[in-house]
């Protein structure tokens, strides 16, 4: 038996719904966290130079791609509950 069919058929929709938003925050943070993290990386910062190391900002966009996974297991789940 598929999950699909274990959850009931009036939660699908919300189940669905859920899906898509973790999807889109997954996308937005993961964008975010990946962008500060290269930004880091890179010193291309105004914050002061040496302060971040590169382990700390390669673990920012590592977590920033974690993050994007989410969004696509996210959006995954969208359409596994939407079809």
């Amino acid at each position: 038996m598929a999950i699909r069919e274990q959850v009931p058929k009036p939660l699908r929709g919300p189940a669905g719904f859920a899906s898509l938003a973790v999807m889109l925050l997954g996308v937005v943070i993961g964008y975010i966290l990946i962008t500060t993290g290269l930004t880091l990386y890179f010193n291309l910062d105004p914050i002061e130079q040496g302060a971040i190391s590169s382990v700390e900002a390669l673990s920012v966009t590592g977590i920033g791609v974690a993050t994007l996974v989410v969004g696509y297991l996210g959006w995954r789940g969208f359409n596994y509950f939407a079809y």
